[in-house]
């Protein structure tokens, strides 16, 4: 199967509740946009209209390879603002207060996947029957951009790697990097430790990315691993801790659900951090059971008991890492204590029918619309709704 072939095959709009965001001192503007990360959206409107970037209050990140719909504040000082572009449009709606993170309800999606094979057609319809009953709520590939090999920058912080956690960032890419990027990264790579020819080439190449030239420069003249991860900024260590806390999360979850899942209805996926557990189907008392339940985040300052103990005694120790090692993240920032529902449950669902797909000639192509709260992913209820399939990503 295919996802994402167009940016129309993957549909979000944000829900709100617009009582909640009530209030009168910004204007309230709907957002849509096509194939364009938010921040970059972001920050095209505060240079088109001078408006501090600080001063645009959004409830959330939407996904760049898509057709979005999200809702954005600007205080009434600066004005109102109108922007009509082919893949970017700022529509006034009305007023509100500043919006922030807190203030998203969920998202509406509505996702097309391509390139069924008609043999697989019967196995799709079997999944798609028990869809109602959801899915683990595991955070998908989209938390883990910075893991490679399955290595976390902020585990090998933890165990005291901190020339490691370096060699991962200086040296490791996505293809979707520029060039000049990847190109610096495979010179590092094969130049470890050699501090001083990689300035150089730094200096020949006219390479201005701020955070690979001061962590090049630092280990140039002090050859300090500990202190080159200093420089990195800090929406870069969040995503850091983030990436380890939520896999660690998945595991939790997934040993959790071991307990109740019979051996042949589970179904295993790969993804960048390891495997993740699925359920072909869920008993209906388990389900009610686990529906509204919650699994906690792994925190060092907080005491567990009962069977969340057990269950994370055991995963950090597969893991090698105590929970009070955890506090060793150092200037990365902290594991933040939340709680996260077990199971992801789509909300209106609706089933559209297989139909010949125009864009794959021989293949079907089936469109799914559900609503989730936020925080949980799409793309999950997609694994789930195809599970046996096999997916083909979109080349970026």
């Amino acid at each position: 199967m295919k996802l994402r072939m167009k940016p129309e095959d993957f549909i979000v709009e944000e829900i709100v509740d617009f009582d909640k965001i009530s209030g009168n001192k910004c204007y309230l503007y709907k957002l849509t946009k096509r194939n364009i990360e938010s921040l970059r959206a972001f920050s095209y409107i505060s240079k088109k209209f001078r408006i501090p970037l600080r001063d645009i209050g959004y409830c959330g990140l939407k996904d760049r390879h898509a057709l979005t719909t999200q809702y954005v504040s600007i205080p009434k000082k600066y004005g109102k603002f109108s922007l009509d572009e082919p893949n970017l449009k700022l529509e006034l709606i009305g007023e509100s207060k500043f919006l922030l993170l807190g203030d998203l309800e969920g998202n509406r999606f509505t996702i097309t996947v391509r390139g069924l094979k008609k043999e697989d057609i019967p196995k799709m319809k079997e999944n798609l029957k028990y869809l109602e009953f959801g899915a683990p709520n595991y955070f998908d590939s989209q938390r883990f951009g910075s893991v490679f090999d399955k290595k976390f920058i902020s585990k090998e912080v933890i165990k005291g790697n901190y020339e490691e956690a370096v060699k991962i960032l200086l040296t490791k890419y996505k293809k979707s990097e520029k060039k000049i990027i990847k190109d610096l990264k495979r010179f590092i790579a094969k130049n470890w430790g050699d501090w001083n020819k990689i300035w150089n080439y730094i200096e020949k190449n006219n390479i201005k990315a701020r955070l690979y030239v001061n962590m090049v420069k630092e280990l140039k003249e002090s050859g300090d691993y500990k202190k080159a991860l200093s420089y990195v900024d800090d929406r870069l260590k969040k995503i850091f801790v983030a990436a380890y806390q939520s896999y660690l999360w998945n595991e939790c979850v997934k040993e959790l659900l071991s307990k109740y899942i019979p051996e042949e209805d589970r179904v295993y996926y790969e993804y960048e951090c390891g495997t993740l557990m699925f359920y072909k189907k869920m008993d209906e008392d388990i389900f009610n059971m686990l529906k509204d339940k919650k699994f906690p985040t792994i925190a060092p300052d907080i005491e567990y008991s009962g069977e969340e103990k057990k269950i994370i005694e055991k995963i950090l120790k597969n893991e090698g890492v105590g929970i009070k090692d955890l506090n060793n993240i150092g200037d990365l920032g902290r594991f933040i204590y939340s709680e996260r529902k077990i199971l992801s449950i789509p909300k209106n669902l609706k089933i559209g029918d297989f139909e010949e797909d125009e864009l794959n000639k021989g293949k079907y192509k089936i469109t799914l619309s559900y609503e989730l709260e936020k925080g949980s992913y799409a793309t999950i209820i997609i694994k789930r709704a195809f599970l046996g399939v096999k997916t083909k990503k979109r080349k970026r």
